[in-house]
Parts: C-alpha cells; structure tokens; sequence
C-alpha cells in the first residue's frame, strides 16, 4: 500500500510541474504521412486528450513543445488516448478501446464481478460497473475495428493502427494487441452461458474485444514502447520507505480531483468503481460520500484491479502470461538508462543531469536487489533474481524491463534492418519523462532533440506501412510505395525538386553524390541561371546534367573544391557537407536570419570538423536536418536519396 501511494504522488507532483510552464511554439513545415494512424497512450497518471491540463501542457512533449501538434504539421496521422491515470491494464485496454472504435465501455462481465468479489472477501464494498463512459458516434481514429449495424457487429474495417505507449501506456499497448487477438476465454465461456440461457449468438453478449475469433493481430501494424514496464519495475519496492510521510495527503488528493469540479483539468476516471464522477455531471450520493471517506481509494490501491499492482514485477509477470510475439506485427522499444556505475560499491547512481526528483529514487533502484523465484515470465521460466541486470535505470523503470518481454525475440535496434516479429530496442541516455519532452528541461537543445526522437520514430513506422495500391500506381516512381520517405519524395517530385531515372525508378537508397546534391538545392531554388566557368581540375568529369547547378553553386559560393582543385561530383556527400551546402546557400542567397543557435548535443558533436560546425548547428536548429537517432548526428555518414529529398523539401518550405 505504501509503495504504490508514494508513486502516486510522484506523478501528481511530475504533473503539477507541467501547469507551471507554457508549452513551446512549434514552426516547423509539414511533408509525410502513413497510411494507418497512430495512437498515442500515456502511463501512469499521465493524460490525453480528454483531460483540460492538456490545453496548458501536453504530455507528448511536455517542456518541449506540443509534439502531437508537431508530428500532425509534418503529415503524420496521430491522435492521443485519454485511459484511467491508475485504472488497471485491463481497464485501459477496454477504455481505449471503446475510444477507438466510439462505442461504450465494456469492461467484461466476468472481469467486473470476479474484481468485486475479490474486494468483498476481503472485506471491502468496492463495486466494479460492467460499464463505464460511452464514446458511442466519437471515435478518435476513422475506421478501425468493428462495423456496427442496428447495435450488431456486421463486419470489421480493413484496415490497422500503430500504437505508442509511455511507460504504463507500453504493456497497455501489448495487452490490446493480445486482447484483439486471442480474446479472453472466461468472457466468451460467459456470453456462451447467456446465449444458451436467454437464445441469440454468444457474440451479442461480448465485447469484441474479447471475441479472438477475428485474428485480432490483423489489426495493429505497429507496437513502440518508450520506457515501457513490459516487466515490473523495482521502484515500487526499492523507494518504500518515504511512504509513511504522504500517505493521507495522496488520497486526499486522489479523492478531491475525482469528485469536484476539478476533475476537468484532471480526471481520475474511476467512476466505474464509485470513487470519481463523470466530469460534467452531477456526482451521486456515493460518490459524494467517497468525497468524505479516503477507505475506497485506499481499499481500491488494495486490491490487484490497479495500475500499481500491474507495475510491480510481480504483477506485471502475472499479466503478461500468454503473451506473444506476432510475426506481422512489428515491435520498437526505447529504455532510459540515466545512471552510471560506482567504482566503489558498484551500485549504480543517477547522472548529475537527471530530473532532481528522480534522483533519489535512482539511488535506491541503483543499489536494490532480492531474490523472485517465483516469478514466471512469459514461457513459464522463472525470471533471473532482481540482481545485477536490474540496477540500470531511468529513475522509474529498470532499463532491463524496458527492452523487451523477457523471453520474447528481440534484437539491438538496426535502422537499416527493421523486421517484423521481433523486439527491436535501443538504450537512450534519457530519464522517465525525457521520453515525453522533459520536465522543466533546462537543456535549450531539448525541444530541438524531442522532434528528432518523435519523427525518428514515426520514420521507423512509416517504413513498415504498406501504401494503398491506389496512391502507388499514382506515384512518380516505381519503387518508392513502402519507402519511409515516400509523401517527401512525391512531394518534392511535385515541386520539381528532384526527378528519377529513364527505367521509371528513384532509387531512393541509394547515396547521393556532390553534384546531385547541388542539384537538388539549385532546383530548390528555382533553378536560377549563372554565368562563369568551371575551374576545378576534374571539371569535364561533371555531367552535363549537373553543370548549370555546379556552376551557379560556385558563383554563390555555395561550393567549394578541395585542396588539390578537384571538386570530386561523384563523391558521395557527407551529411556534414549536406548540411554546409545549406548553410551556405540561406547565408550568401537568401541571407537568411537564424538568430542565436545553440551548439548541437549529439554525442558524436566532437566528430563534426571545424568546418561544417556552425552549418550544421544552424541546419539542426531549423529542424531541416535531424540526428540519425535521438542521440547521433553521424556527420561524415553518407545520405541516401530519400533522406536527401526530405531535407531538400524542408530547406523548400523554409524559404518559400
């Protein structure tokens, strides 16, 4: 009881500090979309769309802007979930649902009753509603899940979403996509009991949700996981001790928020066990008393029906028992790791940089560890003890539970060998809510770094997306309908920014050279006409497609040689000389006013030559060019065509 009241004030505190600063303006142009929508669901007393604190912060992104917002300006499909802040996984998998697919929330007769029962044989008069909010004719997303006709499913949508997950928002994603597609056993044995009993199909008495008998896996493309428990977490246990001292102050919270008119701002939705009221309407007698009596949040936080119970590593292993790996469905995660190791107790502690209140609870999960024989995970296996392995950690989850299910197929994350069926994840030197944007980050590069890290996501994403056959035979070219960068590409094919070649294809793999880079930029910049002549020692080497653009990029300056006169056009580009050539072009063409910027924080920054430095912390800093992972410039990397098409498209939008 304890644990789970101090991480309940953890987060009320975590969300306190977001109403105190203004959320950052985004200016950023738009160019790329996927075919499916992406859903958004927060963690642990996190909140969405629904919730009013959302208007002052929002909590995809946090200190760092709006990254919704931002995401929806570059072309992406998003929406965010607004699920119970410390309902159950089960519950937010029927809340989310329902929002989805705009129907009312079923939470299954058989989950409801067995969840009431068990609060009375412990002595408690906790109910649980079969049903809860009704989002009937509101979904969030268009066209996904089951058809309904006269109240019947008649069918279901072609059609499949992507989900990212926060934290708690991670195995909610997981258990969804298990829900969709197994079903649950007791609800189906239920509804076939009612059919037998009162006639009709045993469908009408379930939620779809339950059903499993349409392969539900059909209808997720993607799960993310940004520091996700998809294994416990030890923070519940390790950080017990400071409990004592804010018990009573939590659930008085907890029963304030829930049943005033403060629940608009935020919303504890837990009206289905009589502890919140709907906001909006008129509390009940028994919410009004839960007003006054702290016992049903207490006994609530009791129970095993509760996102605490969930996050513990025991219960989180209960829940996650039967899960699967889909072999269509692909899986991304990303773990928080903001501690190093002592030298001298070998215990891990927090980086001077992370978020100050995390800090003491990264000491404690630095340093705890205990023997858990009895947990099994997904196989039946008992997980290792709480040793060595466990002590990394983002100041709220263990880096080792954020990877992966233990025991699921999982792999290092390769941006260049993405597959489906497997755990694809990558340690981030990031603590819990640096995932969101920061809180109260003081690092000036953080919002510039959040956008990279949400549209390399989304990038990881469209790359496994499948483009509607329509859209592909309409596109320029004949290779680029699954390309991650497919919308840049047409749309700069659209502007003339770029073109293909006489087989019909853009290649968009392949490197691109010098002289098709200068090329791109002359055309940007509506191919401008330019006198002179070519000195460079190598000059008859450049095509005469390229020469009108080499010959006005050396008459703006834009371009330059090399020591020995050779200018080398079919030499591939580094992204630092992509990001120079840019440079110079808003400086000397458009003379182009950037303000102060700040020095990139890439940890590969002291691999950029002194050269190309301040070209590329200006391009960064115009969100033209991003890193190639949240934490890597990668400055003498080549660029495929794709890629450079993109950053070609947004210099386009920035200057036009």
């Amino acid at each position: 009881m304890k644990k789970r009241i101090l991480c309940m004030l953890l987060v009320i505190v975590l969300t306190c500090s977001l109403c105190l600063v203004p959320a950052l303006a985004d200016n950023d142009k738009a160019a790329d979309g996927t075919r499916y929508q992406t859903v958004f669901i927060h963690g642990l007393l996190g909140f969405g769309y629904n919730d009013k604190i959302s208007d002052l912060m929002c909590y995809w992104g946090c200190t760092s802007g709006n990254m919704i917002n931002y995401l929806t300006e570059q072309g992406y499909d998003v929406v965010n979930a607004s699920v119970g802040p410390c309902s159950s996984c089960w519950d937010r998998c029927c809340e989310l649902f329902a929002q989805l697919t705009g129907t009312k929330t079923d939470y299954g007769a058989v989950h409801s009753s067995t969840v009431e029962a068990a609060y009375a044989n412990d002595g408690n008069n906790l109910k649980h509603d079969r049903y809860g909010r009704d989002y009937t004719g509101a979904p969030i997303v268009d066209n996904w899940g089951p058809i309904y006709e006269n109240g019947k499913v008649v069918g279901w949508y072609d059609n499949k979403l992507n989900l990212i997950g926060h934290s708690f928002g991670g195995p909610t994603s997981v258990m969804l996509l298990q829900l969709l597609a197994e079903g649950n056993q007791d609800e189906i044995n239920w509804g076939k009991q009612q059919a037998k009993l009162y006639g009709g199909d045993w469908h009408d008495y379930v939620s779809p949700l339950f059903w499993g008998d349409y392969d539900g896996e059909y209808l997720i493309n993607s799960v993310t996981s940004l520091a996700g428990v998809l294994n416990g977490t030890t923070y519940l246990d390790a950080c017990d001790d400071e409990s004592e001292l804010i018990m009573s102050l939590v659930t008085y919270v907890a029963n304030t928020l829930g049943n005033t008119d403060i629940n608009y701002i935020y919303d504890f939705q837990l009206e289905h066990f009589g502890i919140s009221s709907v906001p909006g309407t008129n509390p009940s007698a028994d919410t009004l008393k839960a007003f006054f009596n702290t016992d049903k949040v207490k006994n609530f936080l009791d129970g095993y029906d509760n996102a605490l119970y969930d996050l513990s590593v025991q219960g989180c292993n209960e829940l996650k028992r039967g899960w699967e790996t889909y072999d269509n469905v692909y899986y991304f995660s990303y773990a928080g790791n903001r501690t190093h190791q002592s030298s001298l107790t070998g215990n891990y502690l927090p980086d001077s940089d992370m978020f100050l209140l995390f800090k003491t609870f990264a000491i404690k999960m630095g340093s705890y560890q205990y023997s858990f024989e009895q947990v099994q995970d997904i196989y039946g296996k008992n997980v290792s003890n709480i040793n060595a392995d466990w002590l990394p950690n983002d100041g709220m989850v263990n880096t080792i539970s954020a990877r992966y299910p233990i025991g699921a197929a999982e792999k290092p994350y390769d941006p260049g060998n993405i597959e489906a069926g497997i755990w694809q994840w990558s340690d981030m030197r990031y603590d819990h809510m640096t995932f969101c944007g920061g809180i109260l980050d003081l690092d000036p590069k953080r919002p510039a770094e959040t956008k990279a890290f949400y549209l390399e996501m989304m990038q990881n994403i469209a790359g496994t997306t499948p483009i509607n056959n329509d859209n592909a035979n309409k596109d320029p070219f004949n290779d680029i309908a699954n390309s991650g960068y497919h919308d840049y590409i047409v749309e700069a094919a659209e502007k003339g920014i770029v073109n293909g070649f006489d087989d019909g294809s853009f290649r968009p793999n392949a490197d691109v050279t010098r002289a098709q880079f200068i090329t791109m930029l002359w055309r940007a910049a509506g191919e401008p006409a330019a006198s002179g002549s070519l000195k460079f020692t190598d000059s008859a080497s450049i095509a005469n497609a390229y020469k009108d653009a080499v010959t006005w990029g050396v008459s703006k300056g834009i371009i330059q040689g090399y020591d020995d006169g050779s200018f080398r056009p079919n030499q591939n580009i580094s992204r630092a000389q992509m990001a120079t050539f840019m440079f110079r072009y808003l400086n000397n063409v458009e003379h182009y006013y950037y303000g102060d910027v700040q020095p990139v924080s890439f940890a590969d920054a002291d691999q950029i030559a002194g050269a190309y430095k301040d070209a590329v912390d200006v391009i960064v800093s115009l969100g033209i060019m991003n890193g190639t992972s949240a934490t890597t410039f990668a400055p003498n990397a080549t660029a495929n065509r794709g890629m450079s098409a993109t950053v070609m498209l947004r210099m386009y939008n920035l200057i036009h």
